[in-house]
């Protein structure tokens, strides 16, 4: 369908002739950015979650290579998406062998679509249903910038909520791997090994949000200045408050699966909508009067609102929530470390330069050393090579 309206659209003039170039890497990214989803899916459902993470950087790698050489050999920009567009098509194909080989995948005509297609047809209604809403609560904020501030603040807006929204990727990769593994679990009755992997995943998610929301936060003027450039240096207001709102959304996104692959995927898509609305709502109601501040506020509450939705649900459902004295010292420690950097930052005044090069390992380095000293940051797996490093150093 999105192939047929792009064609649609070129062959009726609705898309301008200096873009008219473009449309057929678009058609190539729309099919086989779909196959290569479907494809590292499939290493998804078979818990082969190595080969779909190897699947996904190598995507990245060939389109990096492809970008360059065609930009080198002087197709500028059309070279760079064209490039995009290859690096599905080579691992799409590279997947679909991989899939075909070392698994006892096959193509199979005998669907007991009488018996599973009403529940396969629900499972994917709601999943539509909250995904166009998830991307519309990620998308929506920016739209009422531009409708009512126009394109310089929609530009600052842009410039905090991307990297805001960065600080998510680990969440993101314990989302993928928890949906089959908690489906797997659930269907032998496992609840208690669902229950223990659910707070181990929020323990990682939590590190991994404090580590670099925290950086991001206390570093927010100076990476801004050089990522961006120093005319978006007034978006560093809006970027922190978004750091809070994204923080609790990344969290969410270890529960959601956990929620979906046991049956409570209505609700908690429904979580999703109101989310939406509240982010709207909030937005329609604060951008007019305090600009991108404003919109950071309205759309930091709702991921607010959508991580205490679903934690309400993980409360009704069959699982352990975390212990509140487990969740207290985990916060808490995770607050001495951003109130120690932070502290840091404000004390030593250094250049932008010199603060991103300073700032990121001394906090790195003192995260470690709060985290492990309580026992949320292992050091066994550090251990044989800890005593190599000391044999060669002796």
């Amino acid at each position: 369908m999105a192939v047929f309206i792009v064609l649609l659209s070129v062959h009726f003039n609705f898309v301008p002739s200096k873009y008219s170039a473009y449309t057929l890497p678009l058609v190539v990214v729309i099919l086989f950015g779909n196959l290569f989803n479907i494809v590292k899916g499939s290493f998804y459902g078979l818990q082969r979650e190595s080969i779909a993470e190897i699947l996904q950087i190598g995507r990245r790698l060939s389109y990096t290579v492809l970008a360059l050489l065609l930009a080198y050999l002087g197709y500028d920009v059309f070279g760079v998406v064209v490039g995009y567009a290859l690096s599905f098509v080579l691992l799409a194909a590279v997947g679909m062998l991989l899939l075909v080989k070392y698994t006892s995948y096959r193509l199979s005509t005998d669907i007991p679509i009488s018996e599973y297609g009403g529940q396969i047809a629900s499972f994917g209604g709601y999943q539509l249903i909250g995904g166009v809403s998830a991307t519309l609560l990620y998308k929506s904020d920016i739209l009422l910038v531009e409708f009512f501030q126009g394109s310089t603040p929609t530009a600052l807006y842009q410039s905090a909520i991307v990297p805001a929204e960065m600080i998510w990727f680990v969440p993101s990769a314990i989302q993928l791997a928890f949906l089959q593994h908690t489906a797997s679990l659930w269907s032998d009755g496992k609840t208690d090994q669902i229950n223990q992997r659910l707070q181990t995943g929020i323990k990682y998610a939590v590190l991994s949000l404090t580590l670099f929301g925290a950086g991001l936060f206390a570093l927010a003027g100076p990476f801004l200045n050089l990522y961006f450039g120093p005319d978006y240096a007034g978006a560093k207001m809006t970027l922190q408050i978004l750091i809070f709102g994204t923080f609790f959304l990344g969290t969410t996104r270890v529960v959601t699966p956990v929620l979906h692959a046991t049956g409570w995927v209505r609700p908690s898509e429904l979580i999703t909508v109101l989310g939406l609305v509240i982010n709207l709502v909030l937005n329609i109601t604060l951008i007019p009067r305090y600009g991108i501040i404003g919109a950071g506020i309205g759309t930091g509450l709702s991921y607010v609102a959508i991580f205490v939705g679903n934690v309400t649900l993980w409360k009704y459902s069959p699982f352990d929530v975390v212990p509140l004295r487990w969740a207290g010292k985990l916060a808490m420690t995770q607050g001495v470390f951003a109130t120690l950097l932070f502290g840091i930052v404000r004390i030593i005044d250094l250049s932008p330069w010199i603060s991103l090069l300073v700032f990121p390992p001394l906090g790195l380095v003192l995260f470690l050393g709060i985290n492990i000293t309580a026992g949320y940051v292992p050091t066994q797996p550090a251990q044989p090579y800890l005593k190599r490093a000391r044999k060669y150093l002796s």
